[in-house]
């Protein structure tokens, strides 16, 4: 008597994959489940080069890259007719967000009263009459669609098929790697533009296209796990052939390329964060031992010095300097300090408006501290700072899903090592609010929560 077939109870697999007897036959992807996965790819490698330049027009111009490509990709998914129905959960999470933001938005004085990050001597001005909660309509309405389209990011991730999510991992991968020889190459020749358009902020450091040292780190951070690993990966194509050899090789050269670059940034809590996440990715390859290969578990002790190798060859002094310079006199304490301690108790319970951390520190920011303060340079603080309990709660969803959706193989401990490196950098810096760092966290975090494979 034959035994009874094994399929999987996935939304997503059942679409690409069927049972014809007593053999899983897997359906090639659609046109319009493929074009959505090229569109994904271009967005993650073109988001990156734009980030030369960090101001309200470059930013702008990059949100609406990444929201006109997102809803492309959407379209493309949709009208294949292969992407199931969301569930309950990413409605609440949808329904739930944009209403609490269309609080904030409304012209309702009372709201603006009541909830408003707004000082009471304001309110004693004749002339001062604001109408809504947020102070800033404008960024919120940005800011809201931005979530909305990182939302969408997550949920095209957790349901296309592997074929197309290993594909999306090489262009992530690649855009890594050339953040890195571009950034080692411009810093060596000296170079003082970014790509001949933008002037270089600082030439003493390597940043890659990035303005900022310490959001290219981030970036970097983010991604050196899953370089490494992707070698390792099974499925990913053009890589799942390669003898072990060459793969070794690759992963080594992308972990040496990687490390110098990040570690020559010297960006202390992205190199901090960047190491955190190999030694994690190490750590859960070891937890995973007994279904991997002993062969996949030491490249990522070769490559994790062979970074080191390449970043002391190529200067790791300007990082070690900057470690022994630190002091506890830095802006960004300030900052936190005026929040928790100045802020009324009740902004953190209802929260100031999204996006209007900017407008509401103006209250708060002494008369000594000079500069203009966008972010708080803690993302998580920031966060809870503007969207109170709410934030905390979706938060708190966000973690419940990853936990419950917990398991190991070599792909997702690569993700789980990045995710971490990045969680650490958000806790002193603002790398969530970056599109071309944002985009890749909002992939990882849908190939995270999809629903593992259960035979029925």
């Amino acid at each position: 008597m034959n035994q009874p077939h094994q399929t999987h109870h996935m939304s997503d697999i059942a679409h690409y994959e069927r049972v014809e007897g007593e053999v899983l036959v897997r359906i090639p992807p659609t046109r319009g489940v493929q074009l959505c996965t090229y569109t994904l790819m271009a967005l993650v490698l073109l988001l990156p080069l734009m980030m030369g330049q960090r101001t309200p027009a470059s930013l702008t111009l990059s949100h609406l890259v990444l929201i006109s490509l997102t809803t492309l990709a959407v379209i493309f998914a949709w009208g294949s007719k292969e992407l199931p129905a969301p569930r309950q959960i990413w409605w609440y999470w949808f329904g739930g967000l944009s209403a609490y933001v269309g609080l904030q938005v409304l012209p309702l004085p009372l709201l603006a009263q009541w909830f408003g990050p707004y000082p009471e001597a304001l309110w004693s001005q004749p002339d001062f009459a604001p109408t809504t909660w947020s102070p800033d309509v404008g960024a919120t309405l940005r800011a809201w669609t931005v979530l909305m389209s990182l939302t969408a990011l997550a949920f095209l991730t957790c349901h296309l098929p592997r074929v197309c999510r290993m594909q999306i991992w090489l262009a992530v991968v690649a855009s890594a790697l050339f953040q890195a020889f571009y950034g080692l190459i411009a810093h060596a020749g000296g170079s003082d533009m970014v790509f001949w358009i933008w002037p270089r902020n600082n030439i003493d450091f390597v940043h890659g296209s990035f303005s900022n040292r310490n959001l290219y780190a981030a970036y970097l951070a983010l991604l050196w796990p899953l370089a490494v690993g992707i070698w390792f990966i099974r499925h990913v194509p053009g890589l799942k052939h390669l003898p072990r050899e060459m793969r070794i090789a690759g992963s080594l050269f992308c972990g040496g390329l990687l490390g110098a670059a990040l570690l020559g940034s010297a960006s202390r809590l992205g190199s901090a964060a960047g190491l955190l996440g190999i030694a994690l990715t190490l750590m859960l390859w070891h937890v995973h031992r007994k279904n991997t290969p002993q062969q996949r578990q030491w490249p990522i002790w070769l490559a994790a010095v062979a970074a080191i190798v390449a970043a002391s060859w190529y200067g790791i002094m300007p990082l070690a300097e900057r470690l022994v310079a630190t002091t506890a006199e830095e802006g960004r304490l300030i900052v936190w300090g005026q929040m928790i301690n100045e802020a009324p108790w009740h902004w953190w319970v209802h929260g100031v408006g999204l996006a209007g951390f900017e407008s509401a520190f103006k209250s708060l920011q002494p008369g000594d501290v000079r500069g203009w303060y966008d972010y708080a340079h803690n993302d998580l603080l920031q966060w809870v700072f503007e969207m109170g309990l709410v934030g905390v709660v979706a938060i708190a969803a966000i973690g419940q899903r990853l936990i419950r959706r917990w398991r190991l193989d070599t792909e997702r401990a690569c993700l789980y090592a990045g995710l971490s490196a990045i969680g650490v950098v958000a806790l002193g810096d603002f790398s969530g609010h970056i599109p071309a760092t944002q985009v890749v966290v909002a992939l990882i975090i849908g190939a995270l929560i999809k629903q593992p494979h259960r035979p029925v």
